[in-house]
């Protein structure tokens, strides 16, 4: 349904009409309608350029309220734009060394990558041994 988008502005815009009435500014209240006017229109833009996004949101609010955060966390993992490129980028080596231009890998440290069907997944492994206290070690699944 349609929203009364005038409402967020309409108080303050009406407070405008009404000093420039009481300065004497009479001819100033057209301006003031056409501004009116114009702020309901970008509005109503932004509304409709940022539709999807709205609609993530406002399903991601809801969705909290009955899911545990762990699941809430998977599921926007799946559909961020960021973590699939990274996967696609991570997925061609060809591309990845060309991104960021490294150098040959140490054969110690790993970061592989690989996408199959609805599943991608990310494994980082350090140079360090599993004994040592600073390894670091990551799996991602998406």
């Amino acid at each position: 349904g349609d929203l009364e988008l005038q409402a967020i502005y309409s108080r303050p815009l009406g407070d405008l009409k009404k000093m420039l009435k009481q300065s004497g500014y009479k001819g100033s209240e057209r301006e003031v309608s056409a501004l009116q006017a114009s702020i309901v229109r970008d509005v109503q833009r932004d509304f409709d350029k940022y539709r999807k996004d709205i609609k993530e949101d406002i399903a991601q609010a809801i969705l909290a309220r009955y899911l545990p955060e762990s699941m809430l966390i998977e599921r926007s993992v799946k559909s961020d734009i960021q973590v699939t490129s990274a996967a696609k980028l991570l997925a061609n080596k060809k591309n990845f060394d060309t991104v960021l231009a490294r150098e040959a890998s140490a054969p110690e440290a790993g970061l592989t990558a690989s996408s199959s069907g609805d599943a991608s997944s990310l494994q980082i492994s350090s140079a360090a041994t599993d004994d040592d206290a600073t390894s670091v070690r990551g799996r991602v699944k998406f």
